[in-house]
């Protein structure tokens, strides 16, 4: 028996040297997946006193394609995580991915798990993100106060100081859970206005302050000059067009036309981007169905704002889409925008696919069945569940009269 140990033991010694020698002796232009199962992920763990970094996707995520081709392939983010963690990626529908989304309760695409050699959750993140973000959550994994799961079993000790609070209210805020609104109201009762001005008490203000009526954005304006000069005004007026871009939206609904321009100059004021004030300027005519000051304040933005900007012009035209597809005139209107984004980039899969909607609404259906046809082809590049609405779009298209 003891023999048998010793053997195993020489053995695993072994292959953690070749792992490494192997990794240290190999270059990578890319996170260094292994394959494998996933009790053979958490023995490599174990070996090298590491994390194991798992990549839980689907063949038909977008977002998921996206990472792969934009921030794994980035040197920063390989080299760290090459360095720090076990990497391996597993479809969350095949083999073993049903058992482990169960597991760890996956239910949206890209999940990353950070776990320890014995399975314990110890870090989560989600969504597509840019690389910055994305190395940030690695580096919250390796430290126990930022990590999520670490932050989980601190909360449920009842053991946590205001900076963890709000480090996991943030945590949970991103991972959309609405449980971290109720720690904010935790914190609000404890934090006194020196706590709030910290930079932990920033990032909880830059994190849940949604309205005016919330008791972060009376603290935010009442020490307006203190945050600007700690983290700049560009910061404080994103949190402002935040919220006046939700009271637009309300007011457009509502056709509050006085209050619905008084926060639009609001928002002018705040340096908010073209694309955002033609978007809710000309939505604000579209859902209110004021057919003429659509079309000239459309007409207005596309022709002297947005010349390069093929994307906001399909988005201003697609809006037509889900309001008013029986009105002749918006149709019109929508095709004449959407021909001129068709024009600049005809190999945009969103704009192709938009073209051909808006063209079989009008009636030009033999060109709407090209484009729509084109747009399937490109969506084979995209993802399987892109395809299928492609699909869906083309059969919709030919059934139009």
């Amino acid at each position: 028996m003891r023999k048998i140990f010793i053997i195993t033991v020489a053995f695993l010694i072994s292959f953690s040297c070749k792992q490494k020698e192997e990794r240290k002796n190999s270059t990578y232009d890319d996170i260094n997946f292994l394959e494998g199962n996933f009790q053979e992920m958490l023995d490599k763990a174990a070996i090298e006193d590491k994390l194991v970094f798992i990549d839980c996707y689907t063949s038909w995520c977008a977002p998921c394609k996206w990472m792969d081709k934009n921030v794994f392939v980035k040197e920063e983010v390989y080299t760290f995580f090459n360095e720090n963690f076990i990497n391996y990626k597993i479809d969350m529908e095949k083999g073993e991915g049903p058992a482990l989304g169960k597991r760890y309760n996956v239910n949206s695409y890209p999940t990353y798990l950070f776990v320890d050699s014995k399975g314990n959750l110890v870090h989560l993140a989600k969504s597509r993100m840019e690389v910055e973000e994305f190395i940030q959550e690695a580096k919250n994994a390796l430290n126990p106060e930022k990590a999520f799961g670490k932050l989980t079993e601190k909360y449920q000790s009842g053991t946590m100081n205001l900076n963890q609070l709000a480090s996991y209210a943030i945590q949970l805020n991103k991972l959309g859970s609405r449980d971290g609104g109720k720690i904010v109201d935790e914190i609000l009762k404890k934090a006194d206005s020196q706590w709030m001005k910290s930079e932990i008490g920033w990032d909880l203000i830059e994190s849940f302050t949604k309205d005016k009526e919330s008791e972060l954005f009376k603290v935010l304006n009442a020490n307006r000059d203190f945050y600007e000069r700690s983290y700049g005004k560009e910061k404080i007026y994103s949190i402002y067009r935040g919220i006046l871009q939700r009271e637009l939206y309300q007011y457009s609904r509502n056709g509050e036309k006085e209050m619905f321009f008084q926060s639009l100059d609001s928002l002018k004021a705040l340096n908010a981007p073209i694309r955002d004030i033609a978007i809710m300027h000309s939505n604000f005519y579209l859902q209110n169905l004021d057919v003429e000051s659509y079309i000239e304040t459309s007409d207005m933005y596309v022709d002297q704002y947005l010349q390069q900007d093929e994307e906001t012009i399909a988005f201003i035209a697609r809006s037509v889409l889900n309001y008013h597809t029986e009105d002749k005139a918006l149709m019109q209107q929508a095709a004449k925008i959407i021909k001129k984004a068709y024009a600049m980039a005809p190999d945009n899969y969103g704009i192709v696919s938009t073209y051909a909607q808006i063209l079989g609404h009008i009636g030009e259906k033999t060109e709407a069945i090209k484009a729509a046809e084109l747009a399937v082809a490109m969506a084979d590049t995209i993802s399987s569940k892109v395809k299928d609405r492609a699909l869906k779009n083309l059969e919709e298209i030919k059934a139009l009269k």
